[in-house]
């Protein structure tokens, strides 16, 4: 006869089709929700970090913020590719773990990585060389080509960033954890905003209560607000991928694995 699931849990419900076992359509839906967020939000949290770069620094001026909204699409676009190159990693990772393959799915991550950090690399590349002409191709005024093509130069070159993350956020999911990936975009783009603060405005005071404080700033405009999502999406990568290699079971590394292409599928 079969038996009826009664957990609710995340943990619980994949364990539970693991196993086997019957799982009933409420559930089946939830558990979809559940896995789905998370990778809705990493989306959003993407295109959230220009918004929060054109809207401060369209404070200094709407010849800033035009710079950011002229390439802005393009920028979706190579960051789309960067973490489309992770995302099938993540299916087959989902069917070893299902399979209780759990060398196998270990060697999927290390063969991700590669791939993932080769390809982001060669459309960092791309991006490099269409930097200081990619203004002029979209028709943008003159006056701001120079700071359009600083901000994409360097928001492709945080690329490989943007592919780790998507990878280890997916491969985290398909181990079950939902709230690590939710909770660090979420600080990513928190991050974007604290980066922004100190790299886009000049120094200045505020006027709290009694006292006057003084708000460090570097004062770069464009470029600072450009380095402020690079650093946050490098510092997430960072924080994604420890959780996943070091403190996720299934993809702890072993030094006695050694990595092949080849014979796993």
């Amino acid at each position: 006869m079969e038996r009826r699931i009664r957990k609710k849990g995340t943990d619980d419900l994949l364990s539970n089709i693991s196993d086997g076992q019957t799982v009933s359509v409420k559930d089946q839906l939830t558990l979809v929700i559940r896995l789905s967020l998370p990778t809705i939000f990493a989306q959003l949290a993407f295109i959230l970090m220009q918004y929060i770069d054109a809207s401060m620094v369209g404070r200094l001026g709407a010849d800033d913020a035009a710079a950011i909204g002229l390439v802005a699409s393009t920028t979706w676009l190579f960051a789309g590719l960067s973490s489309a190159s992770a995302v099938g990693f993540s299916v087959l990772v989902a069917q070893f773990i299902g399979a209780k393959k759990y060398r196998e799915s270990r060697m999927m991550l290390k063969q991700g990585m590669i791939v993932v950090l080769f390809f982001s690399v060669l459309l960092a590349g791309i991006g490099i060389i269409i930097s200081s002409y990619l203004p002029e191709l979209l028709g943008g005024d003159p006056i701001i080509h120079q700071r359009a093509s600083i901000y994409f130069l360097i928001y492709v070159l945080s690329l490989p960033a943007i592919g780790l993350n998507t990878l280890a956020s997916s491969l985290l999911q398909s181990s079950g954890n939902m709230k690590i990936p939710s909770i660090l975009n979420i600080l990513m783009c928190l991050l974007d905003i604290g980066f922004n603060f100190l790299l886009i405005f000049p120094p200045f005071q505020m006027d709290i209560l009694q006292f006057t404080l003084t708000i460090p700033g570097a004062g770069l405009g464009v470029t600072g607000a450009a380095l402020g999502t690079a650093l946050s999406q490098l510092i997430t990568a960072a924080l994604m991928l420890s959780f996943l290699c070091f403190r996720t079971s299934n993809f702890r590394f072993n030094k006695a694995e050694t990595l092949k292409f080849d014979g796993i599928y």
